[in-house]
């Protein structure tokens, strides 16, 4: 019996482990791929900061991509403005940087791999993503809204026997060559921009009752795309043979045209207000045609055959139609599903204020936030200019901490806020900052 070479895929991560927990980074970036949870990103932090239960009390330039109501009820103000607010997400797991940081320098023992390697057999891969949020324009006045915004995000999946590879070479984990399958792991990358027009419409109820209906339509136009999936790869031990098919879907590199997807978005809310009590509904692509073109779209079958005498390779371009449809249909999943979500906000005193919503995400589609949550939120503006947020949520499986606070210097205000996912799935951190002129 054989065991694979140095270079083939085999001991690296014994003397370097951190090799695992880098790859799904390392894989995103070579896809060019840089998520957030929206279509329509959120330029004000408060709406990280209170862990997202804004529904019923969003205002000015967080009320166009969490609800437009907001818009037209007390409390919008007048203009405000926002220039490239920023907010990165990034997700690992089930092992994490903290696993592996654990063991910098040092080499790691073998019942420690083997826990690490029980842990993602059990999750069915190790996953990553990484996503990155701009507005590069948001702007609120009287009753209406617009915002420019991008979203780059990516995931990737490694099938376990992948990991056991990384962690052990292909006979260290018994000290006999084993063959190995490299089939189930998967990855994605896209961009895509978005422009949003939001308007909002009050009604006076009686009893001193507030209620305003608003509307956001949106245009998003997808700028990269890049899919694959592994479907036949094995690690053989005798003789030794590695193959990978690796069938990947991507943009056409001579097509100049820089859109290759578009479609139109709309999204539908509601707020109540009556004395201290605040209640709000939205569902957010109530309607949306967002679609790939397959006309800019090429298909690579990513396939390599290494054997002792023997190196292929077929990363030629095809037409987009002669794709497994398994990869085809990562292509279709990735469109903007609906978001329907519901909360409620009661005011202690003028000063305190605690906040409840349910969101979730039909679909799978673009978007690596949670897909649904109950949470709570607190605000505490007692501070003159400072206001402090803070939020908890049970979302899909685990659960999420968050924080931020505002200082609001008229005209302008600095936001800051993050949160930390943890549970079951991958750990999450999200962190966003924005500088706003006329309010949050």
């Amino acid at each position: 019996m054989k065991t694979l070479p140095r270079w083939a895929l085999s001991g690296l991560a014994g003397r370097a482990p951190w090799a695992l927990a880098v790859w799904p980074a390392l894989g995103l970036a070579l896809l060019g791929g840089a998520p957030l949870a929206a279509q329509l990103s959120s330029p004000s932090p408060r709406t990280l900061g209170l862990g997202g239960n804004t529904t019923a009390t969003a205002r000015r330039l967080e009320a166009m991509s969490t609800n437009p109501a907001g818009l037209a009820m007390p409390g919008q103000g007048g203009f405000s403005l926002a220039l490239l607010p920023l907010a990165v997400r990034e997700t690992l797991g089930p092992l994490t940087l903290a696993d592996v940081n654990a063991y910098a320098g040092k080499l790691v023992p073998h019942e420690v791999k083997e826990d690490w390697l029980g842990r993602i057999e059990a999750e069915g891969g190790q996953k990553g993503s990484f996503g990155v949020e701009v507005t590069e324009l948001a702007f609120t006045a009287w009753r209406l809204g617009f915002q420019v915004s991008t979203l780059v995000a990516g995931e990737l999946n490694l099938a376990p026997d992948i990991a056991q590879v990384a962690l052990f070479g292909n006979a260290g984990r018994t000290g006999s060559p084993e063959d190995l399958s490299l089939s189930g792991s998967e990855a994605k990358a896209y961009a895509v921009s978005t422009l949003a027009a939001s308007y909002a419409h009050p009604f006076a109820l009686g009893d001193g009752t507030t209620m305003a209906l608003g509307l956001t339509l949106k245009h998003s136009l997808g700028h990269a795309l890049a899919v694959g999936r592994e479907q036949g790869g094995v690690l053989q031990s005798d003789p030794i043979r590695v193959q990978l098919e690796f069938p990947m879907v991507a943009l056409d590199e001579d097509d100049p045209t820089p859109v290759m997807g578009s479609g139109t978005g709309l999204d539908v809310g509601v707020q109540v207000r009556r004395g201290r009590l605040q209640v709000g509904a939205v569902v957010l692509n109530l309607l949306n045609t967002f679609a790939w073109d397959e006309t800019k779209l090429v298909y690579r079958p990513g396939k390599a055959l290494l054997e002792e005498d023997v190196s292929e390779t077929d990363f030629e371009k095809q037409p987009y139609g002669q794709a497994p449809a398994a990869v085809r249909a990562l292509v279709d999943d990735l469109t903007f599903g609906p978001v329907v979500a519901v909360g409620g906000a009661w005011e202690l005193r003028p000063d305190l204020r605690l906040l409840g919503d349910l969101r979730h995400r039909t679909g799978e589609g673009m978007g690596v936030g949670p897909k649904s949550q109950a949470g709570v939120g607190v605000e505490y503006r007692g501070l003159g200019p400072l206001e402090l947020r803070a939020g908890a949520a049970a979302v899909s499986d685990g659960f999420q901490l968050s924080g931020g606070l505002g200082l609001h210097l008229i005209p302008v205000g600095l936001s800051v806020a993050g949160a930390m996912i943890r549970g079951k799935g991958p750990d999450g951190n999200v962190a966003q900052v924005a500088l706003v002129w006329g309010g949050r």
